[in-house]
């Protein structure tokens, strides 16, 4: 899929995630509130709802824990095709996000799974260097499994560190949380792997 063609995709999963934003909002609380709660400005938020902008992995770890919402509920759009069961490495569906709002380093994804809403959960994370999602650890129902296929990666597990190397696995209940940071000046590359499906981000 060409850049232009995946520019639509990725509109329309913006604005579902606006919407699920707002819905997930309700009357529970107000954007002020919301903001104050996740630590994001009110305006940002008013343009989510609004399906604008390009939230970062942080910014949408803070409003799934601030609304106590799954952060798969903001994407989860795909349509289950039982004939699909092969995606090839240069169809694979890739998310670029930041850490967080500025212009640093960007987190790439790459899903390995025909859709988003299978039972199994599969994504190719390249992490760029100093790349931390320490701040917002998540947690969630499930189990996950990590593979490190090149470089040096520190996981966190409910605040404990265990660092990984090039062929090391780690397995957790996801309802731990957890987190990852690349302390290293090189990229690192790891297949994660979870059940059910953990998405974090808009695919295109």
């Amino acid at each position: 899929m060409s850049r232009r063609e995946a520019l639509p995709e990725a509109e329309a999963r913006v604005a579902h995630l606006g919407r699920v934003l707002h819905s997930s909002r309700g009357d529970k609380m107000t954007v002020e509130e919301l903001a104050e709660a996740a630590g994001v400005s009110a305006g940002l938020i008013s343009q989510l709802e609004r399906g604008i902008g390009n939230p970062s992995f942080n910014t949408l770890m803070r409003l799934s824990r601030a609304l106590s919402t799954p952060i798969a509920a903001f994407f989860s759009t795909d349509e289950y095709d039982p004939e699909r069961i092969i995606v090839r490495r240069g169809e694979r569906r890739n998310l670029v996000m930041s850490a967080d709002d500025s212009d640093g380093p960007s987190l790439s994804q790459e899903l390995l799974t025909p859709e988003t809403n299978r039972r199994l959960g599969m994504i190719w994370t390249t992490v760029p260097p100093y790349f931390s999602t320490e701040d917002t650890p998540m947690s969630h129902i499930g189990e996950e499994v990590f593979l490190v296929m090149e470089g040096t990666i520190v996981v966190y597990l409910n605040g404990y560190a265990h660092e990984l190397h090039t062929g090391d696995s780690i397995s957790f209940d996801s309802a731990v949380p957890h987190a990852y940071a690349n302390l290293t000046d090189a990229p690192v590359v790891f297949v994660g792997s979870s059940t059910p499906p953990t998405v974090s981000g808009c695919y295109a």
